[in-house]
């Protein structure tokens, strides 16, 4: 066996709470080169004194809990082992791994090194220990309704123009396709409102919008002023009522909150520009030198102060500052308090210190308690969010990963599947099953262009990303055929009229959507079991099981057919080019059998 692959890691996602008095326990060896793997645990330092003090009649005998690991999931370089045992509060469990190979012996891992395993282990071995809890208080818990949302990406202005009496100045025409970063359509909250039916007939039971502050760009990513509401979206009477009513459609709201930024028009930054060093917001900005200049287009764009992305239009808020730190806890503590919204989703995430999103989060929560803060990263970092610093964040990993299968053909499906295994063995469950898991969103081409316009084999990926653990989502239009590519042609606005929509992808997001919230439970706590594969074919099956329930999947990839046995006592949950007269499944094609 190779000792250098053998690895765990205590208090991290290789061993945490999974429930009250339960603890799970995480293994990794080389692929395939470990035939079993047993814990051994209990009260270990009990034993050896019980071993020390053999002749004491009065001793209370205790013996160690062996128990068969389950090997859970593999990639081409590991396989991971995983098990659940009971702890007690106000007391340690130690435990140990005792690994058995098919021909070369029995190995005996512990917190410091892994030897032979002998029969008087216990009495030379170091066990791990798990943490000392005072209470089973689930650290990772995450509001249940998130588990059942499939969320829905609006940008306001492109969505629906239900109010002309808040048009902006240039309102380009609602069919024009030439999507800038600089024209507007005139989208707003009574656009949305007035089509919260279509959204609810749908499915759709997560709203989530644009940035909606005061700013002079469409996508409103540069507040002016954090506690105002753009007018070309309407009042804020108007955004209570939007919230209320989509409360009553049983959709959930969350909001982009750019926390890192603010434009070059906003009072404090303006007062910067006049006083410099001696204004009163001169710390909440981060100037490199006064007095603040706009640089030439020759210079560094961040030669004079901190830019978002070289726009120096977006100076960089100083958020190591008590000052700004109060004043954007006090905003986003006023939308929710005034508004009742349900998340935020904290732009450039990855670029924000920890602490304070730690701060933030703990704060929303105290404000209510099913509230939901979203990181949107471009590097997701691994191990349990919400014992860090936060409840949820965009799935970095499995986006990429699908883009370098179904569109580039990069991977092949055993790497395709390795990378997913991978992925989901860098975290504990809980953070997998709050990761957003994103076909498109506001900064990615759009999911049906990078399919090159092949709309079924769009609906496969969304078939897919809809059967793995985590919350799914999509951009506004593609249930009707909206395309674009880069920012900002992927930002077109909504097709409504019904000869411009793609009835087939309506039709099917409408099944997709309604079989994921059906089966939301199977599908985020459930196991997941890869199955028949070829890599020649590119078609692969999986197995995803819960609480009795079976779901059975066979995806194909490749230019030629594959054949299906659909068993008798099984039933069609939802399927795609399945020609069920031949049993075969053609390109782009899928079914998922209810077993």
């Amino acid at each position: 066996m190779e000792k250098a692959a053998i690895y765990h890691r205590p208090e991290s996602e290789m061993a945490y709470l999974a429930g009250k008095n339960q603890f799970r326990v995480r293994l990794r060896t080389k692929h395939a080169d470990v035939h079993q793997v047993e814990i051994i645990y209990g009260r270990l330092n009990r034993i050896k004194q019980q071993k020390l003090a053999a002749d004491s009649e009065d001793m209370e005998i205790i013996r160690p809990n062996v128990e068969a690991m389950q090997c859970i999931l593999k990639t081409d370089l590991y396989d991971y082992w995983e098990i659940t045992i009971p702890v007690k509060v106000r007391e340690r469990t130690q435990y140990l791994f005792h690994l058995i190979g098919d021909h070369d012996g029995e190995l005996l891992y512990d917190a410091v090194n892994v030897r032979l395993y002998m029969a008087d282990f216990l009495e030379k071995a170091t066990p791990f220990n798990t943490p000392y809890y005072q209470n089973m208080f689930l650290m990772h818990s995450n509001p249940e309704w998130t588990k059942h949302t499939v969320w829905y990406q609006i940008m306001l202005d492109r969505f629906a123009d239900g109010d002309e009496n808040n048009e902006p100045l240039e309102k380009a025409r609602w069919d024009f396709d030439k999507s800038t970063v600089t024209n507007f359509y005139g989208g707003d909250l009574q656009g949305v409102i007035d089509h919260l039916d279509y959204l609810d007939e749908l499915g759709i039971n997560g709203i989530k919008l644009s940035p909606i502050f005061a700013s002079y760009s469409n996508q409103k990513n540069d507040p002016v002023d954090f506690y105002d509401l753009s007018y070309m979206f309407g009042s804020k009477e108007l955004f209570r009522e939007f919230v209320q009513k989509a409360h009553q459609h049983g959709m959930r709201v969350m909001v982009q909150l750019p926390l890192d930024r603010m434009s070059d028009m906003s009072l404090q930054w303006q007062d910067v520009q006049r006083l410099g060093a001696q204004s009163r917001f001169a710390s909440w900005f981060k100037v490199r030198q006064f007095p603040v200049q706009i640089p030439s287009e020759n210079e560094d764009p961040d030669k004079y102060y901190l830019t978002i992305d070289g726009n120096i239009h977006m100076p960089k808020l100083n958020l190591q500052s008590p000052t700004v730190q109060q004043y954007l806890l006090e905003t986003a503590r006023y939308w929710i308090e005034t508004f009742d919204i349900d998340g935020w989703e904290i732009l450039n995430a990855d670029e924000i210190d920890q602490t304070f999103l730690n701060l933030m989060t703990q704060q929303m929560h105290s404000i209510k308690a099913d509230f939901v803060v979203m990181g949107q990263y471009q590097y997701l970092p691994n191990g349990d969010l919400a014992k860090d610093y936060i409840d949820s964040a965009n799935n970095v990993d499995f986006y990429t990963i699908m883009h370098e299968f179904f569109v580039t053909h990069q991977l092949s499906v055993t790497e395709m599947i390795s990378r997913i295994n991978d992925a989901l063995m860098k975290n504990t469950v809980y953070t997998n099953q709050t990761l957003i898991n994103e076909v498109e969103s506001f900064v990615t081409p759009r999911l049906i262009s990078e399919c090159n316009g092949e709309e079924d084999l769009a609906r496969a990926i969304i078939a897919f990303t809809f059967m793995q653990i985590g919350i799914p989502s999509f951009m506004y239009g593609t249930e009707v055929g909206v395309t674009g590519e880069d920012v900002p042609t992927n930002l077109a606005p909504m097709k409504w009229k019904d000869e411009e929509q793609s009835s087939s992808m309506l039709q099917f997001m409408k099944n997709a959507i309604a079989m994921r919230r059906e089966y939301a439970d199977l599908l985020n706590d459930g196991t997941l079991e890869w199955g028949q594969l070829s890599n020649k074919y590119r078609y692969f099956t999986l197995t995803r099981e819960y609480d009795g329930q079976k779901l059975f999947c066979l995806f194909n990839f490749g230019y030629g057919s594959v054949k299906v046995v659909i068993p008798q006592n099984s039933e069609v949950v939802l399927s795609q080019n399945l020609m069920e007269d031949e049993n075969k499944i053609a390109q782009n094609g899928f079914v998922i059998l209810k077993v």
